[in-house]
């Protein structure tokens, strides 16, 4: 398979027992309907339906022993932006 690196975009990986539950309330994407290793597009949305960020998301299933894996491909300028608000709704343990 040919490759490129891409320097303008950027890859966030998530996981764990709870992250298609977290990701299938929170993003545009139909996060349990996502076949392994094929990308959709998704969105965070404001409250009001407006576009925060926009990204590819995949399902990947290389975090065996984690639960259900994700990762997130977008643009390198807003992956921190994008971090930080996911961080905002991170599921916490009881």
């Amino acid at each position: 398979m040919t490759s490129a690196f891409l320097s303008s975009r950027a890859v966030i990986l998530l996981s764990g027992g709870q992250a298609q539950e977290f990701l299938h309330n929170l993003v545009t994407t139909d996060i349990e309907g996502l076949p392994e290793r094929e990308a959709r597009p998704g969105a965070l949305l404001t409250p009001q339906g407006k576009i925060l960020f926009d990204f590819m998301i995949w399902r990947d299933a290389s975090f065996a022993g984690e639960g259900h894996g994700f990762v997130i491909e977008t643009d390198l300028a807003q992956r921190d932006s994008l971090i930080r608000r996911l961080t905002m709704y991170k599921l916490r343990p009881p």
